[in-house]
């Protein structure tokens, strides 16, 4: 142990958090060329999420312990772009060209 950190523990927890996400998880990564398309893409996706009613977090989500009110009432580790401007269904129709 360094310090307060059980490293042992640390590397095992770690361990477990991956086999997790390799398991439980899917992702889709699709290219976007230029900054500002990234970041209006980032932004929209981020509060399409934030508006869902079905996309709520777990009574066990840890983000519901977060100091930031934003985080606990938008259920996402994250802060900007939250209730902002949702995709459209046009956006939801070319990000769906992007992803073929």
């Amino acid at each position: 142990m360094v310090g307060k950190i059980n490293q042992v523990k640390q590397l095992q927890i770690e361990r477990q958090v991956t086999d997790y996400i390799q398991h439980n998880f899917r992702f889709v990564v699709f290219e976007v060329t230029s900054k500002e398309d990234r970041l209006k893409w980032e932004s929209r996706i981020i509060s399409t999420v934030s508006w869902c009613e079905e996309c709520k977090s777990s009574p066990q989500w840890l983000g519901l312990c977060s100091p930031k009110e934003k985080i606990r009432v938008g259920g996402l580790w994250i802060v900007n772009e939250l209730y902002k401007q949702p995709l459209s269904e046009l956006e939801l129709d070319e990000m769906g060209g992007l992803l073929r």
